[in-house]
Parts: C-alpha cells; structure tokens; sequence
C-alpha cells in the first residue's frame, strides 16, 4: 500500500519546518509528500522543497482547492492530509497504514491534540477548539452519524484515493469553510466506512494572537451557515451560544481572568454567522 500525504499551504514558512521534520522523523516514510502552495508570498516553497516535498501550484488558493491539487496529482492507494500547523506524532503513518491494512474503510480519522502552547492566545484556542468544542476519545468506533464531533478533520485524516475520486474530491464552494466536514458526511452519503483511530496522533498549534483567534472564530461562524445552506433548514436560531455570551460577559465584569476572550471568541463567530446569513440566503443566528 502506498500512502500520499498532501498538505495545502499559503504562507505557512512558520509552522512548516516542524512539520515536515516531524513527518521526515516518522518510523514509516510516505511515498510521497505533496504541499499544495496557494501562492505563497514567503518561503513556503524553499522550505518544502528542502525537505524533499514535491510542490504543486494552487491557483484557487483556498484550502479546498489545495488538497483537490493534491489529489489529482497523488499517486498512492491512500491519501493522508495534514495542515501545516500540525505536529504528527513518530508513528503516525505506521498507524494509518494499519488501520487501512487491518480492514477494509474507506476513510480514517485522527486523535487531535493542542500543540505545546507559545502564549495564552495560542492556549486558549487550543483548550476551546480542541477539548471543548471537539472531543477526541481514546477509543476507536466507526463513524456512521453525520454530527460535527464525529467528522474528519483535515488537519489529520486519511481516505482510500478511490473513495476521493468518486466523491469528486472536496467542493470548493466550500474554500476554507467545513470543507473537511463536507467531504466527510458526503462520504457517508455515499456508504463509506469510516474509523475514528486514537492511536494515529497529531499535535495541532493554534492562533497566537488576537486577530487570529477573531479570523478563526469569524471562520467557523461562516462555516456554520455554509454547512446550513448544504445540510440544513432555512433557519437556525442556536439559544446556548447566546447563553454563553452573556454568562462571560457576567464573568469579564467581574474580574474573571481570560473571561474576555470567550466574549471576543463568541461575538466573532457571531459575526461570521451574520455575515453568512447574508451571502448564503438563510437565516442563522
């Protein structure tokens, strides 16, 4: 079996090298490693090229676009996807491969951790994203729902190239929003067998500053209602993200340490689910 393992990239010269070293560091090599540059401005390419990854051009430049690059050009049985910011852990691949060789799935998912953090920015996303909003158990099951906690994030996953090709790879309509989600319950859509596996690890950073933890929440509120547009109703009213708005503004008053960034984190998602409401023609709020 061989194992492709793409990574889309745009201005990633920060995080790469950790990356790549992590995965050169492996106890079983990919066959191939293809980073996907959405016209990188800085080193991205250099970097990657010294590693001895093969660098494709991204003309869409999203994230969406990338990995479908990736695709096409991907040569393995298997094709593993990993974010730039990812950290993979030595036996990473030796764990995809056998779970792909133990069975026959179609799509396998992976156990996410938060990066060691640099700040309480980065710690913060991390703890929220990663613990709280998903929740990555230490045992494994078959995924047959199609719910939020149970997709397949792209930041760690692996699916049968067969399995792309049919699904038409991922819906670049989507861009930078849910398009892993997508792909995973149109995946399910179409009678995959799908494995959630603990033992396959990464570790994931996270944004370091303010603007980025503003660009990522605006994000998942825009995710949210592209997500809706798919796979929901025309309107959307969720009650508890109101809840806890005003409970840590309640805590930010009273002197709460880090009660301000769940404000900002939560009025920032609002906001990309606004925005979303209005370019999508829905309603969700």
């Amino acid at each position: 079996m061989k194992i492709s393992v793409v990574i889309p990239t745009y201005n990633e010269e920060r995080w790469l090298p950790e990356c790549l070293a992590a995965l050169a560091a492996g106890t079983e090599q990919p066959y191939e490693v293809l980073v996907a540059d959405g016209n990188s401005t800085d080193s991205t390419r250099k970097i990657a090229r010294r590693f001895g990854a093969k660098v494709l051009c991204n003309p869409k430049g999203h994230a969406a676009g990338g990995r479908n690059v990736g695709i096409l050009a991907a040569k393995g049985d298997v094709i593993a996807f990993l974010d730039a910011d990812c950290i993979p852990e030595l036996d990473w691949l030796a764990q995809i491969r056998a779970a792909f060789e133990q069975e026959d799935i179609d799509g396998l998912g992976a156990y996410i951790e938060p990066a060691e953090p640099e700040n309480k920015y980065e710690d913060f996303w991390g703890t929220l994203s990663l613990r709280i909003l998903m929740s990555y158990g230490d045992e494994p099951y078959y995924v047959e729902r199609k719910t939020l906690n149970d997709a397949f994030i792209t930041a760690s996953c692996a699916y049968t190239r067969k399995l792309l090709y049919q699904l038409k790879g991922f819906n670049n309509w989507f861009a930078n929003h849910a398009e892993d989600i997508d792909i995973c319950w149109r995946a399910l859509d179409a009678g995959a067998k799908l494995k959630y596996e603990p033992k396959a690890r990464i570790k994931a950073h996270s944004p370091t500053d303010l603007a980025g933890i503003k660009r990522k929440s605006f994000r998942n509120g825009v995710s949210s209602s592209k997500l809706q547009k798919v796979y929901g109703s025309f309107f959307n009213y969720d009650l508890q993200i109101y809840k806890v708005l005003f409970q840590n503004l309640r805590d930010m008053m009273r002197g709460k340490k880090g009660a301000y960034l769940f404000v900002i984190e939560t009025l920032w998602h609002l906001l990309g689910k606004y925005y979303g409401s209005m370019k999508f023609g829905l309603i969700n709020i």
